[in-house]
């Protein structure tokens, strides 16, 4: 999580400096990343650098999170619009992260990013770091009458990690299709979350079929 004195900067500053590392994590992964670039890109002192995040893992991170805010907004608007309706939300939301992941504008940043959060325990660790926020908005909007189970506080937080460790696997896939140069990834990538989510809608195991049989 940045700290305070990054809050405190000018608005222009603060904006400078997001768009510095933006660019610099869009050309390396962040372990190949340079501070000196950004720094360098922002017009900032070196050692300032460090009075506003930890590290560059604390500022890619910080990246990624105003990208997860975006989406948690479109998540709440997609449940309004189909009252409630979890599972035909949740594709909707897929493809709108998908598309904005891919937008030639973050398809090299998002790229480096899948890359380093694969290979990084520091980058997963800073993105565990700043997803601490609970987020309850979304539960209250979901009719709990389509579901299974009871949507308690913590299940929430579980469905919420499926979902999203599913939409991770179903991007990494379409950028190892990319660089495979299968004929059409971005339909690959819709079918393999659909899948996924359809295993998690209706269950794999066959009707009256149980570990005894």
């Amino acid at each position: 999580m940045p700290k305070q004195t990054f809050f405190n900067l000018p608005q222009e500053k603060r904006r400078r400096l997001l768009k510095a590392g933006f660019e610099e994590f869009s050309r390396a992964p962040a372990m190949d990343a340079s501070i000196s670039n950004i720094i360098k890109l922002a017009e900032i002192p070196r050692g300032s650098f460090y009075q506003y995040f930890e590290d560059k893992y604390d500022l890619q991170a910080y990246l990624v999170m105003q990208f997860s805010q975006k989406w948690y907004q479109t998540w709440l608007d997609l449940l309004q619009a189909h009252q409630g309706d979890f599972f035909a939300a949740v594709p909707c939301l897929f493809k709108n992260v998908l598309d904005t992941v891919l937008d030639e504008k973050n398809n090299a940043f998002w790229k480096n990013t899948f890359f380093q959060f694969r290979n990084s325990k520091e980058m997963r660790k800073a993105i565990h770091q700043q997803r601490r926020s609970k987020h309850d908005d979304g539960r209250k909007l979901i009719d709990q009458r389509k579901l299974r189970i009871k949507l308690t506080e913590h299940n929430y937080g579980l469905l919420n990690r499926q979902i999203s460790t599913m939409m991770i696997q179903s991007i990494n896939m379409y950028f190892m299709a990319e660089h495979l140069q299968a004929d059409d990834p971005y339909q690959e990538a819709i079918q393999n979350f659909d899948t996924l989510l359809n295993w998690l809608q209706f269950g794999i195991q066959a009707e009256g079929g149980n570990a005894d049989d």
